[in-house]
């Protein structure tokens, strides 16, 4: 059995997926470690480095072991004006945090290694000093993706765009290749020059759009849920979503008061940017007092205001919900779009709205349009009457239905945490790149994991 380090940025919509590979191999024999940015002992009291400092207590929750590395202080700084960046601009923004302090985790990084020896390292990509700190040390290191967003394709407008998938997406797309382009550039000057400092070569310029690990990288996600891409490497792999393992917590929640006749719509902003208490009374007041209707909210930061309102009879508020096991027992999700609810949800075979607050959650409600799945509206825009219209057309037209139920059909064929922990724990005991053989699809199951011994 191996010893894998996992490494993730402050962010816990990241989380999610390493942290169920992680606890799969801990299942399966393996000993797994967490090395997160953090403060010990520190509680802040601003919303979003209040979640930050929470990743390691959840991964201890889980658990598994944590290490803490202080995060450079103006990361943090930065950090606490993100909630005032939308649409492109919170892009951009987040791509400039997560380039500060480079130098400084690599360090980290490697102490933590020479003292620990791991025989690999698995890693969310946009933690890029982790694979900086595998090559230095030459430790097998597999980057984790969350999506295929980032990737090009024919039909794929630029990343966090939120553009439409299609045929027009590179003419649509055009005005925001110059921002693409400085950001990017700016990113792989800060990388190089750190790749540099420890005696590694310059890596391509491209790096953010396309799977960098020479090793493994593991897209959790799959075809059946993407646009095509055209730039992947032969060692990417995509498992499926991530989501079997993550404690729930389900025990003390309120299924009984679900209804059995009534169309049931779970709405959730996700775990950062949901102190949004007017949206959630916008959606109460659109589907409130609504006999057809009952409405589940997981209010996260918004809570503690909309707790202080009357809530209609067929409203259950909440801070927080077992959302996968939720999932099962709804009909249809309004969210903001973010990777792991987006691909929970069309695991589960339900349609969604999507109201995207920024980064990939744009990109996430062009992809579910483009699947068939369900509808994009603009958070900041949008009336009660047309989400009452929208949530009637989804609920009245079968073809939304018919094809969330096609999608969980194909995602029922993934194990994504499963297959991710063979082809992990197949990369530590071979200590070489994992090329996916040529008759194999890029949709990776369990079924052809035999096929890779042959190797």
């Amino acid at each position: 059995m191996s010893k894998i380090l996992f490494l993730n940025h402050a962010q816990i919509g990241h989380l999610n997926p390493l942290l169920t590979i992680a606890l799969q191999m801990q299942a399966d024999g393996h000993s797994t470690e967490f090395l997160i940015p953090g403060i010990e002992g520190v509680e802040p009291k601003i919303d979003i480095l209040k979640t930050a400092f929470l990743i390691p207590k959840i991964v201890k929750k889980a658990g598994l072991e944590v290490e803490i590395i202080p995060p450079p202080l103006l990361a943090g700084v930065l950090t606490v004006f993100l909630p005032f960046f939308y649409g492109y601009k919170e892009f951009m923004f987040v791509v400039e945090i997560s380039s500060i302090g480079l130098e400084k985790y690599t360090k980290s990084i490697i102490k933590h290694i020479e003292k620990n020896k791991p025989d690999m390292m698995v890693t969310d990509f946009a933690f890029y000093p982790a694979y900086i700190a595998s090559e230095v040390n030459n430790i097998p290191c597999a980057t984790v993706y969350h999506s295929g967003l980032p990737f090009k394709g024919k039909l794929v407008p630029p990343f966090a765009s939120g553009l439409p998938i299609g045929e027009n997406a590179y003419d649509l797309g055009k005005k925001f290749f110059p921002y693409q382009k400085f950001i990017l550039d700016r990113l792989n000057r800060r990388i190089n020059r750190v790749r540099k400092t420890f005696g590694l070569s310059e890596i391509a310029a491209e790096m953010f759009l396309s799977p960098y690990s020479k090793w493994l990288n593991l897209v959790t996600s799959a075809e059946a849920i993407e646009a095509p891409r055209y730039n992947l490497t032969e060692n990417t792999f995509f498992i499926g979503p991530c989501f079997e393992n993550r404690k729930q917590e389900s025990n003390d929640f309120p299924f009984d008061k679900l209804s059995k006749d009534k169309y049931k719509v779970y709405v959730s902003l996700g775990t950062v940017f949901n102190n949004k208490p007017w949206v959630f009374e916008k959606i109460i007041k659109a589907l409130g007092n609504k006999n057809d209707y009952q409405v589940i909210i997981s209010a996260g930061g918004a809570y503690s205001k909309l707790s202080t309102c009357t809530m209609p009879e067929n409203v259950l508020l909440f801070p927080r919900v077992p959302q996968v096991d939720l999932l099962a027992k709804i009909d249809l999700v309004i969210g903001h779009g973010g990777n792991n609810t987006t691909n929970e949800t069309l695991a589960a075979g339900k349609p969604l709205i999507i109201m995207p607050i920024g980064g990939e959650q744009g990109d996430n409600g062009s992809r579910v349009e483009y699947l068939g799945a369900g509808i994009k509206i603009d958070i900041h825009n949008f009336n009660e009457k047309d989400l009452e219209a929208k949530v009637n057309f989804i609920r009245t037209t079968k073809e939304f239905q018919k094809r969330t139920t096609e999608l969980k059909h194909q995602l029922e064929k993934t194990s994504g945490a499963k297959t991710a922990s063979k082809l992990i724990e197949w990369v530590a005991e071979k200590k070489q790149p994992l090329i996916r053989p040529k008759h194999l699809p890029l949709t990776f199951t369990l079924e052809y994991i035999k096929e890779l011994y042959k190797l």
